[in-house]
């Protein structure tokens, strides 16, 4: 099963002044309360969720094995994190830019990439409570070569950039002698969520709510079966 989440409510477009303090860099907000609740109640739903998936394919919840993969973008990795909470398995949180914002020049001035709080000064929301025991890693999941952002990026430079992702986890997956034990949780953004169900020529809402989801299933026939196409599941 493979996932695909879109961050929580992020602090700079909310009118609350007191959440509007947190953001320190302004091109990477962290989330709000509000949107530390989407991701936790989110996370518990999808909790229950894979529990019943693996009843159904009989499997022991305990034998999954959970990737989580996050955009380097401070919401995304907080939203992992808190996700991570909900659904122990696995402690360590992989960052790929390839699942980050998409890089519109309406969007940003410039490239931020580099200078995002992982990359420059670490935001002091993460402490080690709030983490918990995950470890933030900068090695890829997917190792293999990928199409990286690039600015500013086209609509057509995004489409592919999230594609071959979604592609190489697939591959990654169908490689799998039991694909049934293996979850991918990609935690991104509303234009990444929405690319994944345009690409596999899903009808899809216009705009995703915060953290709505994405979901492929791969059969064993090889076929892909979809599940979520774009809804919130934390109302």
């Amino acid at each position: 099963m493979l996932l695909f989440i879109r961050h929580g409510e992020r602090a700079d477009m909310v009118d609350n002044p007191d959440e509007r303090k947190k953001v320190l860099l302004k091109f990477d907000p962290p989330l709000t309360e509000k949107g530390e609740y989407q991701a936790r109640i989110t996370g518990q739903q999808l909790r229950k969720e894979l529990e019943e998936f693996t009843k159904q394919k009989q499997i022991a919840f305990q034998d999954l094995s959970i990737n989580f993969i996050s955009s380097p973008f401070l919401r995304c990795i907080q939203t992992a994190a808190i996700l991570m909470k909900q659904i122990p398995n696995n402690s360590n949180l992989y960052i790929q830019d390839e699942i980050g914002e998409l890089m519109y020049s309406h969007s940003f001035k410039q490239n931020i990439l580099m200078q995002l709080h992982i990359n420059t000064l670490q935001h002091p929301i993460l402490t080690n409570d709030y983490i918990d025991g995950i470890l933030i890693t900068r090695e890829k999941f997917i190792k293999t070569k990928l199409i990286q952002p690039i600015y500013p990026e086209e609509y057509d430079q995004c489409q592919l950039r999230v594609g071959k992702f979604l592609q190489e986890l697939l591959t990654h997956m169908n490689s799998l002698q039991n694909k049934n034990n293996t979850i991918y949780i990609c935690v991104t953004h509303q234009g990444v969520v929405s690319l994944t169900l345009k690409i596999q020529n899903v009808k899809s809402p216009y705009q995703v709510g915060h953290c709505g989801l994405s979901s492929f299933i791969l059969e064993d026939n090889g076929l892909i079966k979809n599940y979520y196409k774009g809804e919130s599941i934390w109302y």
